[in-house]
């Protein structure tokens, strides 16, 4: 194990500390070595349905989708732009959460608000975690020799980030984070579902401007908000093992918005072949008496 502490004061110093780490530490000989660049950009709009090569055009298309996701977008490129400089000429390629849930129809990402909305603004479900809910889709069916063509198939990508998709044939029929990645099943710090009218009624109540709504359901909300002091599965399961009865509760509202979202894309897919857990939580608490287990059960 080797350790050192550095300052990266931006960008463009860390790519150049980790890109000289790797050669120091014999994980490549030379930067030679490095034949390119996958970058995970979150938003990619309506416009990329796959990974794509990384050109000009491509970092414009992302800057014009930046509201979409200002948290993620401008960070997205910023990284981009730093490994254009520290390995010029290097073909990079840019991986969308968004894409793989481009294959939805018009009647699951439409949403029943004012179409200039959508014509102006983009206002519409896109989801996310796409490149989790592509792979694992893929690759179960693969273990399990199946032609994926020929499976529906739930996927729960349940962590402090949570979404739920439904994949016919392997592609993304529905899935439960919508416009944002805020819609959907509750999760550490998102309040998941709600309904809409709670936001100006607490926004008038409590005297908060949109940046403090925004802030008070992305990051106040979900597990943290209800329990009151953690927003940890493992802290959950744990106190809610000892009698703490508002962890029991995260956990409850959990289970019942999982399976509510399960039975609604069965119905949608007429039927379903495999149910697959993955993230933080649904790979690490299927232990008998954990998260995933008790899901599981219910299921």
């Amino acid at each position: 194990k080797k350790t050192k502490t550095l300052d990266m004061p931006n960008h463009t110093a860390a790519v150049e500390t980790v890109l000289s780490i790797l050669v120091d530490f014999g994980i490549v000989k030379s930067i030679d070595e490095i034949a390119g660049v996958g970058h995970r950009v979150v938003h990619g709009g309506e416009k990329f349905s796959d990974s794509v090569v990384i050109t000009d055009d491509v970092i414009q298309a992302i800057e014009d989708v930046s509201d979409l996701a200002p948290l993620h977008n401008p960070a997205n490129l910023t990284g981009i732009k730093a490994f254009e400089k520290a390995l010029p000429g290097k073909p990079m390629v840019a991986v969308f959460d968004t894409a793989f849930h481009q294959t939805m129809e018009e009647e699951a990402y439409m949403y029943s608000t004012p179409y200039d909305w959508y014509e102006k603004y983009g206002v519409r479900k896109y989801g996310f975690h796409g490149t989790s809910h592509k792979y694992v889709s893929e690759r179960v069916a693969e273990i399990l020799k199946q032609d994926i063509k020929r499976l529906k198939t739930i996927v729960l990508h349940i962590g402090n980030g949570a979404s739920i998709c439904a994949v016919d044939g392997g592609k993304s029929v529905d899935t439960s984070m919508g416009f944002t990645p805020l819609a959907g099943i509750s999760m550490g710090t998102r309040s998941g579902d709600i309904v809409a009218g709670i936001v100006t009624f607490i926004q008038e109540k409590e005297g908060l401007d949109s940046a403090g709504i925004t802030s008070l359901l992305n990051k106040k909300s979900g597990f943290l908000g209800v329990f009151g002091t953690s927003s940890d599965a493992r802290d959950l399961d744990s106190a809610a093992a000892k009698g703490a009865e508002r962890a029991q509760l995260v956990l409850d509202i959990l289970y019942y918005r999982v399976l509510k979202y399960i039975g609604a894309y069965t119905a949608a897919m007429g039927g379903v072949d495999m149910i697959v857990f993955t993230g933080g939580i649904g790979e690490n608490a299927f232990n008998g008496t954990g998260t995933t287990q008790q899901m599981a059960d219910r299921r």
